[in-house]
């Protein structure tokens, strides 16, 4: 029969896979794993081989459609391509080339490709929807492939085999819509910036990138390491929208930090709400060790608040202590290390059977007096200290409630009190959850931090676990923040020189005079 050129389909694909041309060459050589690690793979056998010519027998289903062929391959392990062709089959035509070239990420893999099946209308009517699919099942091969190459690198450095992994990511995201618009004009101040609609749709298409290369970062007892801030493309309003695309977002970033051979990575801001609510799932998707650094934050927290009450001379044993958010994965572990400080506490929480088990929890073993709401206003009326961590995008709590002399711990991110504009002067609001580090560090664009000296404590926790050599999920999950753990994490980052940062209300350093003018109009009341 005369081949209709139009109806050959012609196909290029190109991959980046994250490990050395002779590696990946070598493993798709491994014919029979296919089938353990793809699962549109129903058979891969070599049924033949003569020097460097192999026949194998594929069996394949993309996307519901079964396909079947034999084919002939010729490996050059010289120029490291492999020549293909199907001898027999349910399409009549197939033949391509692999080749494998070096690429600063590891290898660029290259599939050119000619397909047909050789049904008179049937191939011109479905060519484009065919061509999709044979597309897409060397996209996935080429994935899966890199997915065992990642999966046995981590597994071979856990067993002590492997050398090669170390250094620490920051994995974070705009914090909202106007942040990543303010990124766009630094980027070309004199863009015109489109609708929101527009800009959120085109956003979610945006892989994952490497923002900002930390090359050379020491503590402050001269150790040395390197890492990478890593932008999830998404921001918190998606997740109200589409969960399970932040999910995918936050996967994606992940496998960004293991191309980079890293050793551990900061699931920050509210990629640390995915770690806590898709815990087992992501797990299984990715093989770095993450942590959400809640535990760093949390004893962060602590001390912030045990500092201040000190400077506005309060007694925590006699004070009432609201945490709004309390059901939350940190404000849970504040209160419940807190609890015996003071002599009420408050918790606040958005689900009335979340409130009543933390209040239930909190309560065993404690001689603090200790209730539970929804309604933060009403809670923030009856506080002397109130620590927020309930990470939503805008504030939810109205600032003029707060008791004139009471101090406030914004813990939340983004930071949605401490940013408010408010002409108050009677009372000690501070960003919470801040590191002073060693050194400046630069992280690409401006994420919320007063200082190019402070860290979130979830992005310092990661650097901490990556000096101490303890590639693990240190406070990954939720309900793993112990005070043995915060007590543990406190001592890894005075080694390291990561200690309390001076006190800030939004961008601006408070002053000692000013927190002496505070105390001052407490005791005037």
């Amino acid at each position: 029969m005369r081949e209709a050129i139009e109806d050959v389909i012609e196909l290029k694909v190109i991959r980046t896979a994250y490990a050395k041309p002779r590696e990946v060459f070598r493993e798709i050589l491994k014919i029979n794993d296919f089938i353990t690690f793809m699962p549109n793979v129903k058979k891969s056998q070599i049924i033949e081989r003569k020097g460097l010519t192999v026949k194998t027998h594929w069996s394949v289903e993309i996307d519901g459609i079964p396909i079947s062929w034999i084919e002939e391959e010729v490996v050059d392990p010289i120029r490291l391509t492999i020549r293909f062709r199907a001898l027999e089959g349910d399409l009549e035509k197939f033949d391509g080339e692999w080749a494998f070239k070096p690429d600063p990420k590891g290898t660029r893999v290259e599939i050119g490709l000619r397909a047909g099946l050789g049904i008179p209308l049937i191939e011109r009517l479905v060519s484009k929807t065919l061509k999709e699919k044979i597309e897409k099942n060397f996209v996935m091969m080429i994935e899966s492939l890199n997915n065992k190459i990642v999966s046995e690198r981590y597994r071979n450095f856990r067993a002590g085999k492997y050398k090669g992994i170390g250094g620490f990511a920051i994995i974070g995201h705009p914090y909202n819509l106007n942040n990543l618009i303010r990124y766009l004009k630094y980027l070309k101040p004199d863009i015109r910036v489109p609708s929101r609609e527009f800009l959120l749709k085109v956003y979610e298409l945006v892989p994952s990138y490497v923002m900002y290369d930390i090359r050379d970062f020491e503590s402050s007892n001269g150790q040395n390491t390197h890492g990478l801030v890593i932008v999830s493309t998404f921001i918190p309003d998606m997740m109200k929208v589409d969960a399970d695309l932040v999910f995918r977002k936050v996967v994606e970033a992940c496998r960004v930090a293991e191309s980079h051979h890293i050793g551990v990575a900061a699931l920050g801001g509210f990629t640390s709400i995915v770690g806590e609510n898709y815990s087992d799932q992501l797990r299984n998707q990715v093989h770095i060790s993450l942590t959400t650094g809640n535990t760093f934050t949390v004893s962060l927290a602590i001390d912030g608040v045990l500092k201040a009450c000190d400077l506005m001379g309060i007694d925590l044993h006699s004070a009432t202590l609201a945490v709004i958010g309390g059901t939350g994965d940190i404000g849970s572990a504040c209160a419940k290390i807190l609890r015996d400080e003071v002599k009420e506490l408050i918790i606040t929480g958005r689900d009335p059977e979340k409130v009543r088990q933390t209040v239930d929890m909190l309560q065993t073993d404690s001689s603090c007096q200790v209730s539970g709401t929804v309604d933060n206003l009403e809670a923030v009326k009856k506080a002397n200290v109130i620590i927020a961590a309930a990470s939503v995008t805008s504030s939810i709590i109205d600032i003029n409630t707060f008791k004139p002399g009471t101090v406030i711990c914004d813990l939340a991110y983004p930071k949605n009190i401490s940013h408010v504009p408010t002409s108050r002067k009677d009372i000690l609001i501070f960003s919470g959850g801040l590191s002073q580090i060693p050194h400046d560090i630069e992280l690409g664009f401006e994420i919320g931090l007063p200082s190019h000296r402070t860290l979130y404590g979830c992005f310092a926790e990661a650097i901490l676990l990556d000096f101490e050599k303890r590639y693990e999920s240190f406070s990954y999950g939720r309900g793993n923040i112990t005070p043995e753990k915060v007590r543990e994490i406190r001592r890894i980052g005075e080694k390291h020189g990561f200690t309390l940062a001076p006190f800030f209300w939004g961008d601006r350093l408070i002053s000692e005079k000013e927190i002496e003018e505070i105390r001052k109009s407490k005791q005037m009341v």
